[in-house]
């Protein structure tokens, strides 16, 4: 047959062949001796390591006999399970992708973990550990177990003149980010002398500025720290009488707060308009919702920022400065060039950024110019933290029920009546993907809940309230405080707290309307199973979003034996559909 003699007459007769294939020979053999070459490459700097290893009297008897079972011209997978440093050559590799090594390399800590606030290992202050009991704080929760030390560590390397590290944590939400870098910038600024602002908090929204604010608020109690809030809920002018002291310009500004928890927007106005506001002294620039706050621009508010503090730095030094240690350090300098190398240079303002789902875009990150940064991942129920979108990377309470109901699309509104009405939600949240879709689901579970009649319901009376950015600051705030009485049983909102905000009673999250990506499922159900408590959380699927829900949920590594179905019970579906349709109608008749 044609194909094996064609076969044996290539293998047998080499000089006969054509002199495009004589052409081609030497170019593959130049390709496998550069194979060959670099596997003994690799070979030599192997060697090289293990007899480094048997100088220093370090012998790996079990890896030993792996790598003397590898056969000849194979190498053998990488073992992950013995943490090795990069050679120079990876981390040249990963800087030509674009991907930073300590970001696709992070230190995992376990969600679990917890340490007493008498640990010393947290060397926290008679003072710190006082308020932390007046909170009712006996034990602090894994980030804050990880974080701390870290940060207090780095309070000790400044004293000592030596450069400290950025920081990136990504924990689940309602782990317990906020205390862990409240905590450390409260012990490292109770003792300072003169009131400047040193720390500088950044948030995504209002009311989660106001929560970091109390929190601030509530350790700084029994100290002569002050802390500021900036989010524009008060006019400009008030606003500029409570950071700063004198309207005529003072030489390195005049601030009346240490701590300044603020809004991207707001802190651009105050940078921009407000004299003796300075950024000349800062020592901490916290970012929480670190992934929300660079998604967005709010008035392109990062490099106004960091144009700010290199203004400060540059007007500040003298002329002849010492070199920054690192490429994008952002550090005030030496005042006096007769010092030299032995002046002590003032601390360099250390990053931090916290977020549920920390972002592994490489330009996003490399607008911050993080200094040496230190990547902590807090793993929860999955088993990955909070970072990309990689199968695995989003992280859970280990106290959350999740649940999920394929549902018509017309009858989504009578499936959360039927939660509301089987399940007892009290307590809840739910979210939609508009304004407008929260201000009519909300009337619709009004009128329903309004033709109740008293003596039918299995329990107390539902009332449902609408929670959105339509409503003022002062109508928000009184809805809030009643949720937080209890006299409140469902908040219809959008997104608008879907980050952040942390509400002890709320005790189930239902998501109306399917989430568009994982990060945005992940700060949903985030409100509810925080600190340690239990919650619930529901997502109703209409049947055409069916394949898109469990193909996000997949691809986020969340499927498999994490959320379980709800089959309603068909009687009860159908007395409820009747008082559905009853308000369904008179909602109609409002908008006829």
């Amino acid at each position: 047959m044609e194909p094996p003699t064609t076969n044996m007459r290539v293998g047998a007769d080499d000089s006969g062949s054509s002199a495009g294939a004589a052409a081609d020979r030497p170019a593959k053999r130049s390709k496998q001796d550069e194979i060959i070459a670099k596997k003994n490459r690799h070979s030599a700097r192997a060697a090289a390591a293990a007899a480094a290893g048997h100088k220093s009297g370090e012998t790996h008897p079990a890896h030993d006999a792996e790598e003397a079972a590898a056969p000849h011209g194979l190498e053998r997978f990488p073992d992950f399970s013995r943490e090795l440093a990069p050679s120079q050559e990876t981390v040249l590799e990963a800087a030509r992708m674009g991907i930073p090594y300590w970001l696709a390399h992070p230190t995992t800590v376990d969600g679990d973990t917890q340490a007493p606030i008498d640990d010393s290992r947290l060397a926290l202050s008679p003072h710190t550990r006082a308020r932390c009991a007046a909170a009712g704080i006996e034990s602090l929760f894994a980030v804050q177990a990880a974080v701390v030390p870290v940060l207090r560590a780095a309070h000790a390397a400044s004293r000592l003149r030596q450069h400290v590290c950025d920081l990136c944590v990504s924990a689940p939400t309602g782990s317990g980010k906020t205390l862990a870098f409240v905590i450390p910038i409260v012990e490292q600024l109770r003792a300072r002398l003169v009131v400047r602002l040193r720390a500088l908090v950044v948030l995504p929204t209002k009311d989660l500025a106001r929560q970091v604010g109390e929190t601030f608020a509530l350790f700084c109690e029994g100290t002569d720290l002050r802390v500021g809030l900036a989010t524009g809920d008060v006019p400009l002018a008030k606003e500029r009488g409570m950071l700063v002291d004198a309207a005529a310009p003072v030489a390195g500004g005049s601030s009346r707060v240490d701590i300044l928890v603020c809004t991207p927007g707001r802190l651009v106005d105050h940078l921009t308009t407000t004299p003796n506001f300075t950024l000349q002294h800062l020592e901490f620039w916290v970012m929480d919702e670190a992934d929300r706050l660079l998604g967005e621009a709010y008035q392109e508010w990062l490099p106004r920022v960091q144009a700010s503090i290199e203004a400060t730095a540059t007007a500040t030094a003298p002329a002849l400065d010492a070199a920054i240690p690192f490429p994008g350090a952002t550090t005030r300098r030496s005042r006096d060039p007769e010092l030299g190398v032995l002046a002590r240079a003032p601390p360099r303002i250390q990053k931090l950024l916290f977020s549920a789902t920390l972002t592994q875009d490489p330009a996003k990150i490399a607008r911050l110019r993080l200094v040496r940064p230190q990547y902590i991942c807090v793993t929860g129920k999955g088993g990955g933290g909070g970072g990309g979108g990689s199968s695995g990377a989003f992280a859970f309470p280990s106290t959350l029920d999740e649940f999920y109901a394929t549902c018509p699309v017309d009858e989504k509104p009578l499936w959360l009546i039927y939660l509301l009405w089987e399940r007892r939600i009290r307590s809840g949240i739910c979210f939609t993907k508009s304004l407008e879709a929260a201000h009519r689901l909300a009337q619709i579970a009004q009128t329903w809940a309004a033709e109740v009649p008293a003596s039918a319901w299995p329990g107390e009376k539902i009332v449902v309230a609408e929670y959105s950015s339509d409503l003022s600051s002062a109508q928000r705030a009184q809805t809030m405080r009643l949720f937080k009485q209890g006299k409140i049983s469902l908040l219809v909102c959008s997104d608008l707290v879907a980050r952040g905000l942390d509400i002890e009673q709320i005790a189930a999250v239902v998501n109306y309307d399917v989430p568009t990506h994982m990060s945005q499922y992940t700060h949903r159900v985030g409100r509810t199973a925080r600190a340690g408590r239990h919650g619930a959380a529901y997502t109703l699927v209409a049947a055409p979003q069916a394949f898109h829900f469990k193909k996000m949920m997949k691809d986020g590594g969340h499927w498999e034996g994490c959320l379980r179905a709800v089959s309603p019970q068909k009687d009860t579906l159908a007395m409820l559909r009747q008082q559905y349709e009853a308000a369904l109608a008179k909602v109609g008749e409002i908008y006829t």
